[in-house]
């Protein structure tokens, strides 16, 4: 009878271990927080404000004076995310790789300071390059970005991290986009 017992009792546990499901899923995926965005923006003025160069393919830290565009959204986030909890999807990763693989896609008027634009030629539907929202004003988009542009008509020439703004219209914004992270 013991036996018997102990023989049901297993088997009880064998049918409750197979009925459950223990898939692993991975670290959660979210949408960059409002807390976490904010301080997105912050490290993105601080890069304007210390005179930071443009250098293609690059991603100094802070105390550094070279990045690209990719590389300053990828700095500010890391330094925002430390201590979160939270981290990037992946740790280097293009303006064209974050629009397709790395961001919740979204109307410009729908950012928050320190969401992702993402840019292009205005023919094109290619994503080249990325910036971070500042602003909306009436029809201008304002946003913080690196960039090396020689001078155009009355455009001054720009080399590094400045804050700059287009039209609302401007057909070089291809996208806003909500960073997504891994918790």
């Amino acid at each position: 009878m013991k036996k018997v017992m102990i023989a049901l009792l297993l088997c009880g546990v064998f049918f409750l271990l197979v009925s459950c499901d223990f898939s692993f899923t991975g670290p959660m995926i979210l949408d960059c927080p409002e807390s976490i965005v904010a301080r997105v923006y912050e490290y993105a003025l601080k890069y304007k404000d210390a005179d930071t160069e443009y250098k293609w393919g690059g991603q100094d830290p802070l105390r550094a004076i070279q990045v690209d565009c990719s590389g300053l959204v990828i700095r500010c986030y890391q330094y925002a995310l430390e201590g979160t909890g939270f981290s990037l999807l992946q740790p280097d990763m293009s303006s064209a790789y974050m629009y397709e693989n790395a961001a919740t896609l979204v109307p410009l008027e729908q950012l928050r300071p320190g969401d992702l634009i993402f840019m292009g030629e205005k023919n094109s539907a290619n994503i080249t390059h990325i910036a971070i929202f500042s602003r909306a004003e009436g029809n201008t988009i304002y946003f913080i970005d690196s960039t090396e542009k020689s001078a155009e008509g009355k455009a001054p020439s720009v080399n590094g991290v400045t804050e700059r703004s287009y039209s609302r219209n401007d057909k070089r914004f291809k996208s806003g986009g909500i960073m997504q992270l891994k918790h």
